[in-house]
């Protein structure tokens, strides 16, 4: 079937293409999009830092239900409200079996044919096998239902830390995922504080509940980090900015037993470097996180629709597909945690 769909064609410019896609009837949800996020990986690509053109970006989507296969999976009507979410979890590697089916897309890519390269999801349709596909409150809004991937990301990265009620927790960095994390992480209870070198991040980060404290470079102050934390240092720190210098920074305020969460990707030739035996004598744990599984996902929607007031604080606008461009470029600005194309 044919779609619109919005494709990066060179640095600073969007078109909208007529593709074809396959949409197998038998076998996939056709779900009419609603609204598109425009994250990280867009935002790359269009300002020119990751020139892989032509680029079908889009994976924060919320849109209906309009079609079901033959064999209709519990829980999916026609008209349902549902967040997608575009990664593939095969359900039969090692991964998934696993319950690490957030590795199966990075595993086992399944390239598409005939259509540019991306997750494809700025368009106005897509059909999707059901696992791809959550269901979510009618009453909440589309913009709300748009939020479920980047909040499933961020809510992983926090149960992998084992972050719990009273915990003392760092987050590094202010920016839009910094904010996603204060606004779980107190919400479970824990003592939240925030470092970034821009103050205008702190506002924003305080009205979750949180505690705006300072620059990253404050973190290698050992007795701000003791008065802060009652001399103990921070049970979980969580890097959303600031690469390597960020790391340092949380290796340093690292409690013993500390957990420090790497949730952004920082350039390859960045490398960091730190004593094994300070690790190993104060039992620091350095963990991964990417993506999201699909109990993540259903964690998400849980947070979002149970504390949807939470997630005031975020500045979201929304923009017609039509005028993609200047969506586009809004995108580019920090004082915008997240700029949404409208298909409908």
């Amino acid at each position: 079937m044919e779609v619109r769909g919005l494709v990066i064609t060179c640095p600073r410019k969007v078109e909208e293409w007529t593709l074809s896609v396959p949409l197998a009837v038998s076998s996939e949800v056709g779900v009419r999009i609603e609204l598109c996020g425009l994250c990280t990986p867009e935002q790359r690509v269009y300002r020119g830092a990751k020139p892989t053109y032509p680029y079908w970006g889009g994976h924060e989507l919320s849109g209906t239900i309009v079609s079901l296969p033959d064999d209709v999976p519990d829980g999916l009507r026609v008209g349902d409200r549902v967040a997608v979410l575009l990664m593939r979890r095969c359900g039969q590697c090692r991964a998934c079996r696993l319950g690490l089916d957030n590795h199966c897309a990075y595993l086992n890519p399944k390239a598409r044919g005939g259509v540019p390269q991306g997750p494809g999801g700025l368009a106005n349709f897509v059909g999707v096998p059901a696992y791809q596909v959550f269901s979510v409150p009618s009453f909440l809004a589309p913009e709300r239902a748009a939020l479920v991937e980047p909040v499933a990301c961020v809510a992983r990265g926090i149960n992998r830390a084992r972050a719990k009620a009273g915990d003392t927790v760092a987050v590094i960095g202010g920016g839009t995922m910094g904010l996603l994390h204060s606004i779980l992480l107190t919400t479970k209870g824990c003592d939240v504080y925030l470092f970034d070198d821009d103050v205008a991040t702190h506002g924003p980060v305080m009205s979750t509940g949180a505690h705006a404290t300072g620059s990253v470079h404050s973190l290698s102050d050992p007795k701000l980090v003791e008065k802060l934390t009652d001399g103990w240092g921070f049970d979980c720190i969580f890097c959303t900015r600031f690469g390597v210098r960020g790391i340092q920074g949380a290796i340093a305020a690292a409690s013993r037993g500390a957990r420090i969460v790497l949730y952004q990707s920082i350039p390859t030739s960045d490398l960091l470097s730190v004593g094994a035996n300070f690790l190993h004598y104060r039992e620091i744990e350095l963990i991964g996180t990417i993506a999201q599984s699909a109990d993540d996902v259903r964690n998400a929607i849980r947070t979002i629709v149970e504390h949807a007031a939470r997630f005031d604080v975020l500045q979201v606008n929304l923009w017609p597909s039509s005028n993609a461009q200047e969506a586009f470029e809004q995108a580019l600005d920090p004082r915008v945690n997240r700029v949404m194309l409208d298909f409908r």
